[in-house]
């Protein structure tokens, strides 16, 4: 039999004998399994990130909260809130009852201006994890000045 071009012989064209051989679609198959195998390993690290802005959002929103709540208060009740053995100087840590996982330290130093203070609320969230300097807790910090008012 004669062999066209494209390889086919005349009983194949005419009778309508075209298709894939088991070995392409054996070969179609695995090419197709392994690049889902690839999509698939990405799926873990995109709910890892959406898991770590989840909880740098709410952290920012509880920090948000936290200082709002000590620039309410004002310049004196830092003092009481917030006390150590310095009188130019104080810390605090807790909790926050209603989010479990994340904690907070605030801290103020009287600055070099009178009558003003610097006041650091660093948020704790997420799992501590371990550096070359040691165990490092992610958290976000927000700093604020306040004045004293007559």
């Amino acid at each position: 039999m004669r062999e066209n071009l494209s390889g086919k012989t005349l009983m194949d064209l005419r009778y309508g004998r075209g298709g894939f051989t088991l070995i392409e679609v054996i070969i179609v198959i695995g090419i197709l399994s392994i690049a889902l195998l690839m999509i698939a390993r990405i799926f873990p690290l995109g709910m890892r990130a959406k898991e770590s802005a989840e909880q740098c959002s709410v952290a920012a929103l509880l920090g948000q909260r936290l200082m709002e709540e000590i620039k309410r208060k004002g310049y004196d009740a830092l003092k009481t809130a917030y006390s150590s053995e310095s009188p130019h100087y104080g810390v605090g840590e807790g909790s926050f009852r209603m989010h479990r996982g994340f904690r907070w330290q605030v801290e103020w130093w009287d600055t070099k201006v009178p009558n003003l203070r610097k006041v650091r609320v660093r948020i704790f969230y997420g799992e501590p994890r371990l550096t070359d300097e040691g165990t490092y807790q992610p958290h976000l910090d927000l700093i604020t000045y306040l004045a004293k008012r007559n």
